[in-house]
């Protein structure tokens, strides 16, 4: 049995073939030197339907608070009628989501030798974000922090890109399925690849190692959606690249999910609207001569940020009014000329 292959509607190919003409149609984002493609990138330029994942569900949710690997397959429909199917490994991850998330977050292990054989880079572990609650608002709370995903990257390309899709789980042992959202994310690793960097796997940065704009930017994005669960020194849910000798490291987040602008209901649960807590600012005061810039570009960023909310289709009118909202009260506060930012640090 060919573990990775492609289906048309009248006959079988190598998902090689398929790959390599997505491939060379596409442009992907810049890098100074070429690197090779990725899973991620392939998946991020498709047209997809839906994807299902096969694996034994009721053996993932019963050891969601254990790290077992769980053999799965998915198999990605495009909305051509064809069907691309690829091997991986499931398993749970996020220490603290898992605990209190009814589906909690996947990590996705792709096969190494399916990946190579395909053409691709090795990176092959991949995060889910997944619908967390199975109440109905939980696939509004995945859809606003996908959302963050995407205003992140219309502040700044130095973000991960994230992909939203319908997912179908399928439970191997049963005939149980469950239809709802899921966004995968770009890999921290090809992140760091697609910088000309790597990976600092470090604990304790000292604040004039990372470049000052780019976490000024960070900062500012993180006061617009009211989120203050991050910390760079000891790396949570933000991330550091090293590139050359004597260069500031680049700073990106991820995890947007307990954000005041997700408004999740798990984050404080004796609050009964977190959009009504003070905004904290996690910039580093000796930046503060950067502020003007950062508040500037944002300003120029307004429109943009404010028509795509607007504009999201995946979410009922008033739960983009709210978001919508939430973002135009950030506006009011940045263009007061008398504003002075609440730093949390």
């Amino acid at each position: 049995m060919v573990p990775v292959t492609f289906r048309s509607q009248h006959s079988i190919f190598p998902l090689l073939a398929c790959l390599i003409f997505i491939v060379a149609s596409i442009s992907f984002k810049a890098s100074a030197q070429d690197r090779q493609q990725t899973f991620f990138d392939t998946l991020y330029n498709m047209d997809i339907d839906r994807i299902d994942v096969l694996v034994d569900l009721d053996s993932v949710l019963i050891n969601k608070m254990t790290d077992n690997e769980h053999d799965g397959q998915m198999k990605i429909h495009l909305k051509d009628g064809s069907k691309l199917d690829i091997r991986l490994d499931i398993e749970v991850r996020s220490k603290s989501r898992r605990r209190y998330c009814d589906f909690p977050p996947l990590k996705f292990d792709f096969k190494k030798g399916d990946l190579d054989s395909l053409g691709l880079h090795d990176h092959d572990k991949y995060k889910l974000v997944t619908h967390c609650l199975d109440a109905k608002d939980g696939k509004y709370f995945l859809l606003k922090e996908f959302m963050l995903y995407e205003l992140y990257q219309i502040v700044t390309p130095v973000s991960l890109r994230a992909k939203v899709f319908d997912i179908r789980y399928l439970d191997v042992g049963s005939s149980y399925r469950l239809d709802t959202k899921g966004v995968i994310l770009e890999s921290e690793e090809e992140f760091a690849v697609s910088q000309d960097g790597k990976l600092c796997e470090c604990m304790g940065t000292k604040r004039d190692s990372i470049n000052a704009l780019l976490y000024e930017q960070l900062a500012m994005f993180q006061f617009m959606i009211g989120n203050n669960d991050m910390d760079y020194q000891v790396e949570r849910n933000i991330k550091l690249v090293e590139l050359g000798a004597g260069q500031p490291m680049i700073p990106f987040a991820y995890d947007f999910d307990f954000s005041s602008f997700v408004n999740a209901p798990y984050v404080y649960p004796e609050v009964n609207d977190n959009r009504i807590l003070p905004r904290k600012y996690m910039g580093f005061k000796e930046n503060a001569a950067l502020v003007d810039q950062v508040k500037d570009h944002f300003i120029d960023k307004k429109k943009e940020i404010l028509d795509y909310i607007d504009d999201f289709e995946g979410l009922p009118k008033s739960e983009r009014r709210n978001c919508y909202r939430y973002i135009r009260e950030f506006y009011r506060y940045i263009e007061n000329p008398r504003f002075e930012l609440p730093y949390g640090w």
